[in-house]
């Protein structure tokens, strides 16, 4: 039997609200591509390696996509499916949304998913998912137009510097997050993790033979869930 204030989570009022907020996700990913396409032969960039690019992101979206579609039962069991559905359309991580609804739920004095659960909880579950994130935004907005001064400082106008200092930043962010599900993590994250980048690791050394395209195409995806499927074994 479907819980109370789950009636008002997928209710027709809610669904209303929620679409037009994954509507401007959808405007803003057909204005980058727009202007990306406009840009990148002012830059140089021939439309064959647009092309190749476009279907390059597209391929090594479905991993990550098809994690974030997972993730979205467990809160859609929570919250209901319009929260949920705009929820990751804006920020795509279970790993936020559903700690930031169960610390709501539980500051208001309920237990999230269960019989207890008020609307009055799952109104502060919804605005603090909203607010909490807002520091993402704020900051985006505030300083992203310095990010190229300030890098041209550190690297000074090095180009060579700028690939190392992107390259770093990148290894250095999934190197981090990588490392949260190793150190003192259970087994299956521990398995997963080591796997994914021994997969990773044996494609990069066969597109390095071979220049196969499918492997540089669908490496990420291939070693995410080569990972997810190992770690799996060991729940």
């Amino acid at each position: 039997m479907e819980l109370e204030y789950l009636k008002t989570a997928n209710s027709l009022g809610m669904w209303i609200s929620c679409i037009p907020a994954v509507l401007l996700v959808l405007f803003q990913a057909w204005l980058f591509l727009k202007r990306a396409w406009a840009t990148g032969p002012k830059m140089g960039v021939t439309n064959e390696q647009m092309k190749e690019a476009a279907k390059s992101s597209l391929f090594a979206s479905i991993g990550p996509s098809i994690v974030i579609v997972s993730g979205m039962v467990s809160l859609l069991a929570s919250v209901g499916g319009p929260l949920a559905w705009m929820r990751l359309a804006f920020i795509g991580s279970v790993m936020y949304e559903l700690p930031a609804a169960d610390r709501a739920a539980t500051a208001a004095g309920c237990h999230l998913g269960t019989n207890d659960m008020t609307e009055a909880a799952f109104a502060n579950a919804a605005w603090i998912m909203t607010t909490c994130c807002l520091g993402w935004i704020i900051i985006s907005a505030l300083f992203a137009d310095k990010m190229e001064t300030f890098r041209d400082k550190v690297t000074g106008g090095s180009m060579d510097a700028v690939v190392a200092l992107t390259a770093g930043g990148g290894v250095g962010g999934f190197g981090y997050m990588v490392a949260q599900r190793m150190i003192n993590a259970s087994k299956s994250n521990f398995v997963a993790a080591l796997a994914g980048f021994i997969i990773m690791s044996l494609l990069n050394v066969y597109i390095q033979k071979t220049h196969a395209k499918w492997a540089q195409q669908f490496g990420m995806t291939i070693a995410m869930f080569g990972g997810m499927l190992c770690g799996a074994f060991f729940l």
